[in-house]
């Protein structure tokens, strides 16, 4: 049975190892974690077995307020399925997620990107509603990637 919940304290040691962070990667995780017990951010986990399985994050202000503005726009972030447990419905479980703490919130707006040629994504995506609003570009470890910008309304 897959559980989704918000992120605890007693999770942090396996949420780190199960990313299999590298410097770079943890020192992201760990300012994200901060912001997620400041409540800047919401940092969701799927377990199976009490072991993480996958993960995604509800994020209310982004630097594009396009996707995120903090009031009436929120973005969704690293989606993540661990590939043992892919085709399963968690990734669908997650994004549900955090389309409920989005309403909760009383957010109207929910987006996400995604990169061009991860179709499977994108499959996912467009088929739990979310549909093409912009072209951007996504910085990762200094290099720029081609994205697109996908949205759904959430009233």
């Amino acid at each position: 049975m897959i559980l989704i919940r918000k992120i605890n304290p007693e999770d942090i040691e396996q949420f780190f190892l199960w990313r299999d962070a590298d410097i770079y990667i943890h020192n992201i995780l760990r300012r994200e974690v901060m912001e997620h017990k400041e409540g800047k951010r919401v940092i969701f986990i799927a377990l199976i077995n009490s072991t993480i399985v996958g993960t995604v994050q509800f994020v209310p202000q982004h630097g594009d307020i396009e996707l995120a503005d903090g009031n009436s726009t929120a973005y969704l972030q690293s989606l993540l399925v661990d590939r043992n447990y892919r085709r399963q419905g968690i990734g669908y479980s997650l994004i549900q997620a955090v389309e409920f703490e989005a309403i909760n919130l009383n957010f109207q707006r929910l987006t996400i990107m995604v990169e061009l040629d991860n179709l499977v994504a994108l499959k996912l995506y467009q088929k739990m509603g979310f549909s093409f609003f912009k072209n951007s570009n996504n910085m990762w470890r200094g290099t720029e990637y081609c994205v697109i910008c996908l949205e759904k309304s959430l009233v």
